[in-house]
């Protein structure tokens, strides 16, 4: 097993949306993981709105990562916070992680994160949703320095937003 992580590029959108599908697929809990229809992904990727972090094991895409950069777009977590408009600008979505099972325990989600973060400037507020039960998440992004900052319905069940403010 050789695993490399890279900035993923639009070459990368298909095997991205396939691996969100099939790690979906494997879940015992689907409504943890809420996925964008294929078709925001392709024109998000395209626009540069979403940006990718790839996992590969030789040629096969394992993991992947994106973010989003909503600015005032009414999809902003910062609106869940009420954040006024100097926030919502300064905010980056950590949206999906996701993991092929085959290589889940490795480390992965955090070191996508990791890599992305990498590339945020600071002075930035990363905002991420997770469902209170996905606890291997949850304990990930909580470890990284996120903090939860509010509970609410979104996706169609119950989620956390939490928050990281990049210095």
């Amino acid at each position: 097993m050789n695993i490399t992580i890279r900035k993923g590029t639009l070459a990368d959108t298909e095997a991205y949306i396939r691996l969100l599908r099939e790690v979906k697929d494997a879940m015992e809990n689907q409504e943890w993981f809420f996925l964008d229809p294929p078709d925001t992904v392709r024109e998000m990727m395209a626009d540069g709105s979403m940006q990718l972090w790839v996992a590969e094991d030789g040629e096969r895409l394992v993991g992947g990562f994106d973010l989003l950069l909503p600015g005032l777009e009414d999809y902003s977590y910062g609106y869940d916070l009420n954040f006024d408009e100097e926030q919502l600008l300064r905010v980056v979505q950590m949206d999906t992680a996701a993991v092929h099972p085959d290589y889940r325990g490795l480390g992965l989600q955090k070191r996508l994160m990791e890599q992305a973060q990498q590339q945020i400037p600071a002075g930035s507020i990363l905002l991420c949703t997770i469902h209170p039960d996905n606890r291997f998440s949850l304990n990930n992004v909580l470890k990284q320095g996120y903090t939860i900052e509010k509970k609410l319905e979104k996706y169609g069940s119950v989620r956390y937003i939490l928050r990281k403010d990049l210095r």
